[in-house]
């Protein structure tokens, strides 16, 4: 098991580090407005790369490690990578749309090069490979392409002091990443038949999975642009360099949420055990998160960011707080309310966190700036994590059994 966590733990952490050294040279070289359309960017090319993905690695390993023939895995993965790709080309030119009325003209082109390379993560062959148990090749085609963009820009940035050289090299490098691996890990005959009719109706059979994947990351994705509109300058600069924290906190969260997910749910093993194993260790990973950000934050957001964008001791408190619930629901969803078949119950929490959530967010981030944007995803947080935990307990206590099935309605 420590084995297995480190090996797929630790390789996302190591792209997550390159990028928190980037982050204070990015802070430093272009300033706020370049800060402030980069993050703005990033949030609308997460909430692109979630729907692109189509709930893929939420659905994908399970089918993945059921199939009893590699030809089979390889078709999977197949029609994982052009679904994928038609989603991407559809949606590059809505973000392009989105980011005229969100950015300045100015910083069009900085904000939508960061769009296009972070939607470009929802082609990662990332999930697969965590299906297949293959942590070495998410290494290889995935985190070291984003580390030599990453850590290879600096001097161009300290050279140019062109901001947009940094998401266009990430772009690039990420989708090199994904067709090296379409070259070594897939064949023609995987590919075969899939032609448009073919691939809208398998995107349409997709539609529970990303269902609830496209709610629960789109309102985790919205808190900046939500921010945006309500707080002032200082207030969004203060917002996002916590942001920054909190987001590369959460890869922590997903790469241990990864590690455990096939794991859990083995074929012989005692899977209540496994999951109460999963919600002790991602709790405490969220409590330790909590503590860091809270304590920690705001001096490291000033060290690294300079003091005119550092974030305050409430923003990084209230970050810290949804940091753990997320930990929390990361275990609940995922290992526990899923496999059990209950996606109705992950589906509505992560509607009723939206729902309570963003209003809260613009509510909050008007009256309190960007400590009060962080309090309303808090609050939104709290919602959801109080609504599965509930359908957890009720699992344990054998009322809801766990071979019942249910779809997400279309």
């Amino acid at each position: 098991m420590i084995k297995r966590i480190a090996a797929f733990a630790g390789l996302p952490l190591l792209a997550s580090l390159a990028s928190f050294i980037l982050l204070p040279i990015i802070a430093r070289v272009g300033g706020a407005p370049a800060w402030n359309s980069l993050a703005v960017g990033q949030a609308v090319g997460a909430i692109a790369a979630i729907v692109i993905a189509l709930g893929w690695p939420l659905t994908g390993p399970a089918a993945v490690a059921s199939a009893p023939e590699e030809a089979v895995r390889r078709r999977h993965y197949a029609v994982s990578f052009v679904t994928r790709s038609f989603m991407f080309l559809c949606i590059v030119p809505l973000m392009a749309i989105a980011l005229v009325f969100t950015s300045g003209t100015n910083q069009f082109w900085v904000a939508f090069l960061m769009a296009c390379a972070q939607a470009a993560a929802g082609l990662t062959p990332a999930w697969y490979c965590i299906a297949t148990g293959h942590a070495g090749r998410i290494a290889k085609y995935d985190v070291v392409p984003r580390m030599i963009a990453t850590l290879g820009v600096i001097p161009l940035l300290f050279a140019t002091g062109e901001i947009y050289l940094y998401p266009l090299i990430l772009l690039v490098l990420g989708l090199a990443g994904t067709l090296w691996f379409n070259k070594d890990h897939s064949e023609r005959e995987d590919f075969k038949g899939l032609t448009l009719p073919v691939v809208l109706r398998e995107i349409w059979g997709l539609r529970a999975g990303a269902g609830i994947t496209v709610a629960a990351g789109a309102y985790a994705s919205t808190p900046v642009l939500v921010v945006q509109f309500a707080a002032t300058a200082a207030g969004l600069a203060a917002f996002v360099s916590a942001e920054k924290l909190y987001r590369i906190g959460q890869l922590a969260t997903a790469a241990l949420g990864n590690s455990l997910q096939g794991w859990v749910s083995e074929f012989g093993a005692d899977h209540k055990h496994r999951r109460k194993f999963s919600l002790m260790a991602l709790t405490g990973l969220g409590l330790a998160g909590w503590l860091i950000m809270t304590l920690v934050g705001p001096w490291a957001s000033a060290l690294l960011f300079g003091a005119a964008l550092a974030a305050d001791f409430w923003t990084c408190f209230w970050f810290g707080l949804s940091f753990l619930l997320v930990c929390v629901t990361t275990s609940t969803g995922a290992h526990w309310l899923v496999p059990a078949k209950r996606m109705r119950v992950v589906f509505s929490s992560t509607i009723t966190g939206a729902v309570v959530g963003l209003p809260a967010m613009i509510i909050l981030s008007g009256l309190m700036g960007g400590a009060g944007g962080a309090l309303g995803l808090a609050i939104g947080e709290i919602a959801v994590t109080a609504i599965q935990l509930r359908a957890v307990l009720q699992l344990l206590q054998d009322k809801a059994p766990e071979d019942r099935t249910e779809e997400v309605p279309s």
